[in-house]
């Protein structure tokens, strides 16, 4: 979940709990207040009719009458009944049916029960007001102040979106930024400075660190390019003079002979180690062109040919189960070295006499190129760094020594890398492993 909606849900979560309790709180403050008016309204009937009794003692009898006849109010005076101290306000609020003898169904009232005094005698006085009107005027402040207070968090709400969204802005830009780096010889532009404090700060860290790293990285596949190449002049002088010691063979003994032979084989290893390195160094230095129109299949072909000699020697058969004709853009030669690195590999690995399948699909989003031996799969300890430089799973059987400097698939995977192409190894049910270029 993004940063900004991330606040914006917090700040809606706690807004809601806060209405909530406000929404609780309104409905009984204006319950109160819509109460205590009401109460107020009762109270001044009472001095209404306090006021007009002391005017005329004889109209007590009229006032009895006529509050019977209100449509949401009556009123009851009779003799002094002990229910109330005299001069007490007492309110209450009680269901009850005004005329029994026609009515069914009780409605609410609010009763206030006081006492009256009328030439020295006391009497109880209970006047009562229907609530039900009361209450709807209650309901309408309170759903008017709700749906103004819902209005006024709805408009909080957009207004916080706009105001994030402003304000996370360069956040987001320093984000998109870096998840755009795939190596650090993308990082190409400085993030830009902001008018936040902490953006700003965060910007001038990553661009400090950027720089670092891509210096620290240029430094690196430059050391490999120079060692590379420096090593290339010494070691094909050391494997010409001991080629030309065991030109003169006859005239040397048996441990001679093998020291010779062990540092003729040492330079070769040292050599390919030395070519591996310069081509993986080129690749990430994106030294190839990519315009090329390549054949996919027709690159499989001719590498087959090239190691025609090998697959022979060991007996292996090799399927072809070409389902589609791939083509792709990218630089020939590369896509030829990852071509030839699966294949070669899954014959180093496959035991004599065994089938080695080369297949294409595109069945799925994307063609695929495999390679499939039957050889004795991949330990699971190193099932996902198959592709790690300098990582070597494991001699190949009827081998002794693979003579590989474990770059194989690490220069495949720098392949696909520079491509925008993906690569995968898995093992297979029941025995072997399979390779492949997602393209």
């Amino acid at each position: 979940m993004k940063l900004n909606n991330k606040i914006l849900l917090s700040n809606t979560i706690l807004t809601l709990v806060v209405f909530l309790f406000t929404s609780v709180g309104i409905y009984y403050l204006v319950n109160k207040t819509v109460y205590d008016e009401l109460d107020n309204h009762l109270l001044q009937h009472k001095i209404d009719i306090i006021s007009q009794v002391g005017q005329d003692a004889s109209s007590l009898e009229q006032i009895i009458e006529l509050g019977r006849l209100g449509s949401y109010e009556w009123i009851e005076i009779v003799e002094y009944d002990g229910s109330v101290a005299p001069h007490e306000n007492r309110f209450a609020t009680i269901d009850t049916l005004r005329n029994p003898e026609k009515e069914v169904e009780s409605k609410s009232y609010r009763q206030l029960t006081t006492t009256v005094t009328v030439n020295d005698r006391y009497y109880t006085l209970r006047i009562y007001e229907e609530v039900a009107s009361w209450a709807d005027i209650s309901t309408t402040i309170l759903i008017s102040v709700l749906a103004g207070l819902l209005i006024w968090i709805l408009l909080l709400y957009v207004f916080n979106q706009f105001v994030l969204d402003r304000i996370l802005t360069p956040f987001y830009h320093t984000v998109d930024t870096l998840e755009n780096i795939s190596d650090p010889s993308d990082f190409d532009e400085s993030l830009p400075g902001t008018s936040t404090y902490e953006v700003n700060v965060l910007n001038r860290a990553l661009n400090s660190m950027m720089q670092h790293i891509r210096s620290s990285f240029e430094d690196q596949k430059h050391f490999i390019q120079n060692v590379s190449h420096e090593l290339l002049t010494p070691l094909s002088i050391i494997r010409q003079k001991a080629e030309n010691i065991l030109s003169e063979a006859e005239s040397l003994d048996k441990e001679t002979i093998e020291s010779v032979s062990d540092i003729q084989h040492t330079a070769v290893r040292l050599s390919r180690l030395s070519d591996a390195l310069l081509l993986i160094s080129r690749v990430e230095n994106k030294q190839y062109s990519l315009d090329q129109h390549i054949a996919v299949n027709e690159v499989v072909e001719e590498v087959t040919g090239e190691l025609r000699d090998f697959i022979e020697m060991k007996e292996i058969a090799i399927e072809k189960k070409f389902a589609c004709h791939i083509e792709v853009h990218g630089n020939g030669e590369l896509i030829h070295a990852a071509v030839y690195n699966i294949i070669q590999n899954a014959i180093k690995f496959s035991p004599g006499g065994s089938t080695i399948t080369l297949a294409t699909c595109c069945e799925d989003e994307n063609p695929r190129f495999s390679v499939r031996d039957q050889g004795p799969g991949i330990p699971p300890e190193f099932i996902n760094s198959v592709f790690d430089r300098f990582k070597k799973i494991g001699n190949p059987p009827d081998r002794k020594d693979a003579g590989s400097p474990g770059l194989g698939l690490s220069i495949v995977q720098s392949i696909c890398h520079l491509h925008n192409f993906d690569c995968r190894a898995e093992n297979r049910p029941g025995k072997g492993a399979e390779v492949s270029i997602l393209f």
